[in-house]
């Protein structure tokens, strides 16, 4: 596998986890805005993982699934932290640590090597979302 595929696996897999959380955590906001922001987030970590998963389509590969032991230890991880604490406060510090475990995730790969023009834009606009992601949740701590 080369770079170009490996980031853009990555980038698969980190958005689709990304919105595999929201969804997990939206029934759990109470907050009208909260739950206004993550539905926005969760649509553009759709995009996202469907620009991955078409710029792989185009090198004539599947885009890998998030393993099945990262799927349930996110799963249960949630499940863990939102047993007593479901105020908007905790829910959004969650977040931004996904979010920041993402923007780590990212730039570990874009400094693994070249990458292709394609790639690399979406990784940066990936980037810059998780980064926004977590700015705009900082008002809800």
């Amino acid at each position: 596998m080369d770079n170009n595929e490996t980031l853009l696996n990555e980038l698969y897999k980190n958005t689709t986890m990304g919105g595999d959380a929201i969804i997990d955590l939206m029934d759990k906001a109470e907050n009208p805005e909260m739950r206004t922001e993550m539905t926005r987030e969760l649509e553009k970590y759709r995009e996202y993982s469907k620009r991955a998963a078409s710029l792989l389509s185009e090198r004539g590969l599947k885009p890998e699934e998030p393993g099945m032991m990262a799927k349930a230890g996110s799963k249960m991880g949630m499940a863990f932290n939102t047993m007593l604490d479901t105020t908007t406060s905790h829910l959004a510090e969650m977040m931004i640590n996904g979010a920041t475990m993402g923007i780590i995730n990212i730039e570990k790969q874009l400094n693994s090597g070249e990458h292709s023009n394609e790639a690399r834009a979406l990784a940066e606009d990936v980037l810059k979302f998780e980064k926004s992601t977590a700015e705009n949740l900082a008002r809800f701590l």
